[in-house]
């Protein structure tokens, strides 16, 4: 069941087609226009066009790559587990999901999620998870009107926030403008975490193989929306939760590099007595100075070295938990995740990157830019849709 597409088509291309479901998916996903379409979107914002920084699509294999690195390292960790081990997707499935897990943002950033929700605000608002689901079940027409009709284990995985817009949006809309000449304040129109409305039809199917008690469970919310606030999603699936460890990792550290490369960072971001202090619990302890000292290093090979030791214990560092004792499918009873104390490693890296990088001056200059020019191409297209 967890091959089928939704097409009812689960058949191999006549004879000679000796790949299995995943890896025909993840054929559809390399084909795919909308893939190919993350190699002009930046991973940092503000960033001139180069051939060193990073963008959406690189950003995705990278992804790719550690997601596979850690179903590898759980399988070999978790040897003595056969629930485990059973569980974990192959190679194709993951790199699936880690690949198409940013298929559905829009160029820039918050900018233009945040234009697109309030352009679309009346009409089921706009969230770039949303859109992914809804890219590949509709909009990519490759397989008429299934999308990419890829396999249910695999849009399972790549479901981050399994609650439907209805569910957990604001009742209470801000204000709104006149003219959308005017700045929209993005913390105002940030959209919540959710699929659409529309697509919960495919959620039905998606679902479906769970009991009723799972399905309930894996759509309740870890926070409640309130008035002017919006609430929040509690579960991920097994594979979701490796694909979102991995993509953790890969902004935590790979977009650390980005950003100490393009001089956004310097070494007094990170030789700080808390950062030391969160090194001095993990295996890296004893190598603390000459790994801080490395990731500024003017030498390329040095800088690299560092981030890939990096790379690595966040990699070795992963293990699996119980989500929820009371799931009966062990797809949304576990979960994968890092120890405590990588957990609170790549918590600060990813706040430093965050503070310093994507919330600077510049990055919000460049995002308010970009919401700009979505707005009034949003107003063109729509006032002459022909």
């Amino acid at each position: 069941m967890w091959t089928h597409r939704r097409s009812g088509q689960n058949h191999q291309r006549g004879t000679q087609d000796h790949r299995d479901p995943y890896e025909r998916d993840r054929t559809r996903v390399i084909h795919c226009p909308a893939f190919r379409r993350l190699q002009r979107k930046t991973q940092i914002l503000g960033t001139d066009e180069g051939d060193f920084h990073r963008t959406r699509l690189t950003h995705s294999l990278e992804v790719d790559s550690i997601g596979r690195s850690i179903v590898r390292n759980l399988r070999i960790n978790q040897e003595q587990h056969p629930v485990i081990v059973g569980l974990l997707p192959n190679d194709d499935l993951i790199s699936v999901i880690c690949l198409l897990h940013d298929i559905g943002h829009p160029p820039f950033g918050h900018g233009g999620e945040v234009a697109l929700n309030y352009m679309m605000r009346n009409y089921g608002g706009f969230e770039g998870n949303g859109q992914t689901l809804r890219l590949l079940t509709k909009v990519e027409s490759s397989y008429g009107p299934f999308g990419l009709d890829l396999t249910r284990r695999a849009l399972l995985g790549i479901l981050k926030y399994p609650v439907p817009r209805a569910k957990v949006v604001a009742p209470l809309q801000p204000p709104v403008h006149e003219s959308i000449h005017k700045t929209i304040k993005i913390n105002d129109w940030l959209p919540p975490k959710a699929y659409f409305d529309c697509e919960q039809e495919e959620v039905n199917w998606l679902l479906s193989p769970f009991s009723i008690e799972d399905r309930e469970l894996f759509q309740s919310l870890l926070v409640a929306p309130t008035d002017t606030r919006v609430g929040k999603s509690a579960f991920h699936s097994f594979d979701c939760s490796i694909m979102d460890t991995a993509d953790d990792i890969a902004y935590g550290v790979h977009d650390l590099e980005d950003a100490i490369h393009l001089k956004l960072l310097d070494i007094s971001h990170l030789d700080t007595p808390e950062f030391k202090e969160l090194l001095s619990h993990t295996p890296l302890a004893p190598h603390r100075e000459r790994l801080i000292s490395a990731l500024f290093n003017s030498d390329t090979y040095t800088r690299k070295q560092a981030i890939g030791e990096l790379v690595n214990y966040f990699i070795t560092s992963t293990t699996v938990i119980v989500a929820h004792e009371h799931f009966e499918n062990n797809l949304l009873k576990y979960n994968v995740a890092l120890v405590p104390e990588a957990a609170m490693l790549l918590k600060f890296l990813m706040a430093c990157i965050y503070k310093n990088v994507i919330d600077s001056q510049e990055a919000r200059t460049f995002e308010y830019g970009g919401q700009t020019v979505v707005l009034r191409l949003f107003e063109a297209i729509s006032s002459n849709p022909g």
